[in-house]
């Protein structure tokens, strides 16, 4: 029998992006190091995550992944301890 285990997500930056109503961040695993980023959805509750090799966004649809994410989603917003950042729109003028 195999038996896995989650690796722990560390946040490393967060930005607000307002006009989509999610939140950008970018993590890393603790045992592995590797980066992961993600888009969260807080008022529709869906995560999607960042997938580098098909060039996409995948929904991250396992209960437990989700769980670890949003976890670690609310947890960075509470501490505030990691560079966080709000995209503001700016209007472009036609020239």
């Amino acid at each position: 029998m195999m038996t896995l285990t989650r690796s722990k997500l560390i946040f490393k930056h967060m930005v607000e992006l307002p006009h989509c109503e999610c939140v950008f961040c970018s993590t890393q695993e603790e045992d592995t190091g590797r980066t992961k980023i993600y888009l969260v959805f807080k008022d529709k509750h869906k995560i999607y995550q960042r997938n580098g090799i098909k060039g996409n966004w995948e929904d991250v649809v396992d209960p437990e992944d989700y769980q670890n994410v949003w976890e670690g989603f609310e947890h960075a917003i509470t501490d505030r301890k990691i560079p966080s950042f709000v995209a503001a729109m700016s209007e472009i003028s036609a020239l």
